[in-house]
């Protein structure tokens, strides 16, 4: 029975017993993470400034009115006689404020930005609070106050709040894990190749890939920081931001990059890298401005994000334009310019109506469809590229290649003799030159298959003649030249007359060959030519001493 059948039953029954393990496995269960419902305290809250009451019975969400900069509120109400279980905590969402949780005046967590850093608190986008209430706090009241410290698009909003076991309205926030999955992935594959491309040899497809991965990392730095999931693994909400800010101050300067260096484009498109120079010029400023608390990133996030839709609908504008002047290969990155288009262009309208989504999947799947466009266009130059490179050294292969005996030419003898003296090597070089006899005649007499027959026949045999350094060229019709690294003469003149008395014995095809050799030794200031010349001669000597004595082996 032939292996690959075997092999392929041995899957087979790995694959049925699998199944099996499975099915048999099944009838083990366990408690799932979360059991609990999760119910919403979204009525009966009041709404205070300082003591002032503003509005009563409310239903969650709120929005406070402005400005909100060092201002103070509280939300409070009754909490029910039942909790949802034993275990109860509470979920409340917070954007650029602290938070205090009391229960009947008794403060029982607290949120406060940090005692140094920036001259304001930066808090960051939504940030979930998980906070335990004790069951006998139930039918108490609970008060929760904000104090903000920004005036951005991020304030002011006082969001619903849920209550259930901790486990439940965690694996709640999960529920945009994609998007979380999605920004990794987008992350680690811009990593590796951006990483990759600093190892590719050719400029453009290096320039092409890295920006590639640049733009990869810039969209999953951005897909990461939007989605509620990551506080899984990171708790502070104003590190995730910078994410989104580098991103989208970068990434005007990565898109116009690589068109640069993967598409051609017209000397105009050139105005685009000075105006996307401005965006990460505005991130740099921004960042002293947030320093001495003069304004924060999240400040300027909205102009920031419109000035990003305005530049990348100049920039499809400007593809656009080049693709209906012929330049038909911009087709993939006006596919992809226009998935990241409608994808921030829908987050810049959600941000500006103040509309928070559950799950931001669908616009974070346009990034990924542009990325997987933007990648196999770069593939597809890596591909392009490696083909005109195997095209270029089959061409110079059969440049420098003798096409009747696979030997190297005389053009290619030429080459290694200009890099052989060209350069700091000071190796010494023996030189054979060899010359098959009475060719001319055998063309003449047998026909031209004859000698081609003795020319291929000579390049096979000498071969294995030769040691594994030697470098054997087809010199001319019937001349044949051997370059052999680090000899001696007294080498080199043994290695002539075996070669000679090999040719000498009546083999299957009948012929011989004359032989002549000599050393080139660079510190001796030698010219190679005057050295190629000598043992030309020497082999010119050899074929008339076979010429005066047939029956014998002289030595050349």
């Amino acid at each position: 029975m032939h292996q690959p059948i075997v092999q392929r039953i041995l899957l087979v029954l790995v694959a049925i017993t699998l199944l099996f393990s499975l099915y048999l496995d099944s009838f083990l269960t366990i408690e799932p993470v979360a059991t609990d419902d999760v119910v919403s305290w979204d009525s009966g809250w009041t709404i205070s400034e300082n003591g002032r009451i503003i509005a009563v019975d409310v239903t969650l969400p709120y929005s406070l009115d402005g400005p909100y900069r060092g201002r103070t509120w509280q939300a409070s109400r009754t909490m029910p006689n039942e909790f949802p279980n034993q275990n109860t905590a509470i979920l409340v969402l917070t954007s650029m404020s602290e938070l205090t949780v009391s229960v009947d005046g008794v403060s029982i967590y607290t949120y406060e930005g940090p005692s140094k850093g920036w001259a304001r608190p930066v808090f960051g986008g939504s940030t979930p609070h998980f906070i335990r209430i004790p069951y006998e706090m139930r039918g108490k009241i609970l008060t929760l106050t904000y104090h903000y410290t920004s005036n951005n698009l991020f304030s002011g909003n006082i969001h619903q709040v849920k209550a259930g076991s901790k486990a439940s309205l965690v694996l709640g926030e999960m529920e945009c894990w994609p998007s979380l999955a999605f920004g990794f992935a987008l992350l680690l594959v811009g990593f590796i190749i951006a990483i990759s491309a600093l190892f590719i040899q050719e400029i453009a497809e290096r320039k092409s890939f890295f920006f590639l991965g640049t733009i990869l990392l810039a969209l999953g730095s951005w897909v990461f920081s939007q989605t509620p999931s990551k506080f899984l693994f990171i708790r502070n909400p104003a590190m995730p931001m910078n994410l989104s800010f580098v991103a989208l101050y970068s990434l005007p300067m990565l898109l116009v990059s690589y068109v640069v260096h993967s598409y051609p484009t017209r000397p105009w498109f050139r105005l685009f890298e000075w105006v996307a120079r401005l965006f990460l010029v505005t991130y740099i400023v921004t960042f002293f401005l947030q320093l001495f608390g003069v304004a924060q990133y999240t400040d300027l996030l909205l102009p920031s994000g419109a000035a990003l839709v305005l530049f990348l609908i100049a920039l499809f504008a400007a593809i656009a334009y080049c693709y209906v002047q012929g330049t038909k290969v911009l087709f993939s990155f006006l596919m992809a310019l226009g998935c990241i288009l409608v994808s921030i262009l829908a987050e810049v309208i959600l941000l500006a109506s103040n509309i928070i989504l559950d799950s931001a999947l669908l616009l974070h799947l346009a990034m990924v469809a542009a990325s997987v466009i933007l990648f196999s266009h770069s593939l597809m130059l890596l591909k392009e590229r490696t083909k005109r490179i195997l095209r270029e050294e089959v061409l110079l292969a059969i440049a420098y290649t003798d096409s009747l005996t696979g030997l190297a030419n005389r053009a290619a003898f030429d080459r290694d003799v200009d890099e052989i003296t060209s350069t700091a090597n000071r190796l010494t070089y023996g030189i054979i030159v060899m010359d098959i006899n009475d060719l001319k005649r055998i063309n003449d007499s047998e026909g031209h298959a004859k000698g081609d027959q003795i020319l291929i026949d000579f390049a096979h045999r000498i071969a294995h003649l030769l040691p594994k350094n030697a470098k054997l060229y087809r010199y001319g019709g019937d001349e044949f030249v051997a370059l052999i690294s680090s000899v001696t003469i007294e080498t080199m003149r043994a290695l002539t007359e075996s070669i000679v008395v090999s040719f000498s014995t009546n083999k299957k095809i009948s012929y011989r060959v004359a032989a002549g050799c000599e050393v080139y030794i660079p510190r001796l200031k030698m010219k190679f030519g005057e050295v190629v010349s000598r043992a030309d001669s020497a082999m010119y000597r050899c074929k008339n001493a076979m010429k005066e004595n047939p029956t014998r082996s002289p030595r050349p």
